[in-house]
């Protein structure tokens, strides 16, 4: 009987080192601009959420990139990476209040329940409901609805993009990072627009 052997898993930042390799040039430099605008747009959150949410925004604005440049090279999201946004989101929820901690419920559920509801036959795994539960509930440290926006930018951008190149099959990671980035611009616009006419953010801070 021959001998089953089981290889050692691959530690989480030798599959994002080879991820990246294996990225093209264009690429690369579409990571580095998105999560350059991540942490930018979490250092202008400054003036509408306390900066324990503003470090996590930027923190997992730059987790999140690395968990799908992974996914463009494996079609797989690393748990380890989003567990680590998970805890971070948490922790600031947890020290910016009850108020926070729901709304981070709130958008983490917009964000993952559409996915989970077309998952089956359709592409979609659970790693990718994972991820836009995980982006949904960072986004909602500045906003409620921040997750659903982000679901939404990520299936229109992607459905167009597979649509334009004939495409059957796409890694959804970074449709969804990118959608995250985008909510996150969006909610941090809206809060400070509303704040310069209502003397508040809005929502209004817990």
């Amino acid at each position: 009987m021959a001998d089953i052997t089981f290889a050692p898993p691959v530690p989480t930042l030798e599959r994002v080192a080879r991820a990246w390799t294996a990225l093209t040039p264009r690429r690369r430099q579409l990571v580095c601009t998105g999560t350059a605008a991540a942490i930018g747009l979490a250092l202008a959150a400054t003036t509408v959420a306390p900066i324990t949410s503003v470090v996590v925004l930027a923190a997992v604005g730059v987790v999140a990139a690395a968990a799908a440049v992974v996914d463009v090279h494996e079609h797989l999201l690393p748990n380890r990476l989003l567990g680590l946004c998970a805890v971070l989101v948490l922790a600031a929820a947890t020290v910016d209040g009850s108020g926070t901690l729901v709304a981070v419920a709130v958008s983490a559920l917009m964000a993952a329940l559409p996915l989970w509801l077309v998952r089956y036959g359709k592409g979609v795994g659970i790693g990718d409901v994972k991820f836009a539960a995980v982006l949904g509930a960072a986004g909602g440290l500045l906003h409620p609805f921040a997750g659903l926006v982000a679901v939404w930018c990520a299936a229109l951008a992607s459905g167009v993009f597979a649509y334009r190149t004939s495409r059957h099959r796409l890694a959804l990671g970074p449709w969804l990072w990118a959608g995250f980035v985008v909510a996150a611009g969006v909610a941090v616009l809206a809060a400070q627009m509303f704040e310069q006419i209502g003397g508040q953010p809005w929502p209004a801070a817990p």
